[in-house]
């Protein structure tokens, strides 16, 4: 369960940590309690001094480990003014702070409470039956997959056996036409797929492709991932033949089950950077927006829904929409804008991505970052990793209690420990401010 509060015309996201109703059950989403933007808001806090500001970043970004490799924006959480910008309007690899755009975007084109349904119509002949993909990566055979609250197959398959009554099923007809046949974005090593960052993108997966007995989020992955749930479903319809196809327009539904809703998809995709879940949130926004359900068209879309809601996407060229790609240019002030319109009031669907940060010193790949306990649960924020990248995109609050939203990217080669710290340490710098 997700609430919304409204303060000062900015929304926050309180989710609901019960592990009975939360899809992630350890870590939890953010710390039992805690709103959906880091404590210590206030309306009336006095607004920052840019020049105050500036004096305290500057010999960060300037110097150090991110020296002449850094772009960096600031812009005041309640009004969207720009507070600090170096290189603001440069576009630079996000790595996968580009999941802040992507669930900003899908969010708002479909909905926080749409679910993605995976059907079952009849078929052409007699017995025969056919599975209409609907884009679903997160099924699980029985209910018990890696994805808590997924859509279970078995629960399908019971459907369909009792709409079929005392009717044979001889033949599984799959219709996968759904998506467009580009399993893998321009820009993303193969290497990476490989090593399960990702999986082949298709448009019914169980378990996001996972295969291997490990379940976290490099298990390895199925080469053929549809084939694992058309084989699954064949097995529980008792085992019938399974062929490709498409379904008949207005054919009779003989099952349908629903993934979790599209805000639990967006929390599960920035607080675990599960980068196929990313991927395939943009081709809900394609769909959404009448565009093709592929790499492309969740791409132009994303940039369609985010220019939409003001965002400035000048210079922003993106290949996926997880940050795998190399090839993805966003700019830091496109992605501290999309934080700061998700929290300004005006786009309550987007606000749901402020339950999905981790949180600084708890949740996330921000769980053991910030051991400073004056920072510790005061960060909310989308890391990004590559091998010659590191970005931290997301809000945090002045000690005054003003809401600030940020982005920081780093493209450059360097140690990447060293160039972490010292992203960490402006957002330290941002969360201790008395900038007043």
């Amino acid at each position: 369960m997700v609430s919304v509060l409204v303060a000062a015309g900015v929304v926050f996201v309180t989710v609901d940590t019960r592990p009975a109703s939360a899809l992630l059950s350890f870590p939890e989403m953010a710390p039992p309690k805690a709103p959906g933007a880091p404590e210590g808001l206030d309306a009336d806090a006095p607004a920052v001094d840019a020049d105050a500001l500036a004096a305290e970043l500057d010999p960060l970004i300037n110097g150090g480990s991110l020296k002449g490799k850094t772009t960096a924006t600031v812009l005041d959480g309640f009004t969207g003014e720009s507070l600090y910008a170096s290189q603001g309007d440069k576009a630079a690899t996000p790595a996968s702070s580009t999941k802040v755009a992507t669930a900003a975007a899908a969010l708002t084109a479909r909905g926080p409470a749409y679910r993605i349904p995976t059907k079952v119509v009849e078929g052409e002949s007699e017995g025969e039956v056919v599975l209409v993909a609907g884009g679903d990566v997160m099924l699980s055979k029985d209910g018990d997959g890696f994805f808590r609250g997924a859509a279970s197959l078995a629960d399908l398959a019971e459907q369909v056996k009792k709409a079929m009554g005392d009717k044979q099923i001889t033949k599984l007809v799959v219709d996968m036409s759904i998506f467009a046949d580009d399993p893998v974005a321009p820009g993303v090593p193969a290497a990476d797929v490989a090593s399960g960052y990702t999986a082949k993108l298709e448009p019914i997966m169980l378990d996001g492709g996972r295969s291997g007995p490990d379940p976290g989020s490099r298990a390895a992955r199925h080469d053929d991932p549809s084939a694992a749930v058309t084989d699954a479903l064949s097995e529980l319809l008792g085992g019938v033949e399974v062929a490709e196809g498409t379904a008949k327009k207005d054919a009779a539904e003989l099952g349908v089950v629903h993934s979790p809703t599209m805000q639990r998809l967006a929390e599960f995709a920035l607080v675990t950077s599960d980068n196929l879940l990313a991927d395939a949130l943009a081709r809900q926004t394609a769909l959404a927006k009448d565009k093709d359900a592929s790499f492309a068209g969740g791409v132009e879309a994303t940039i369609d829904v985010l220019s939409d809601m003001d965002v400035p996407m000048d210079g922003v060229e993106l290949s996926d929409n997880s940050g795998l790609s190399l090839d993805n240019r966003l700019t830091s002030d496109a992605l501290a804008a999309v934080v700061y319109q998700a929290a300004n009031g005006k786009h309550t669907a987007a606000s749901g991505i402020l339950a999905g940060f981790p949180v600084s010193g708890y949740s996330g790949a921000l769980d053991d970052r910030y051991d400073d306990a004056d920072v510790v649960g005061k960060v909310h924020a989308k890391t990004g990793t590559l091998t010659t990248v590191n970005s931290l995109t997301g809000m945090t609050v002045t000690k005054e209690g003003r809401l600030l939203a940020f982005s920081i990217i780093f493209n450059g080669k360097g140690n990447g420990p060293d160039v972490e710290a010292a992203i960490d340490e402006v957002a330290s710098t941002l969360s201790r401010c008395g900038c007043a």
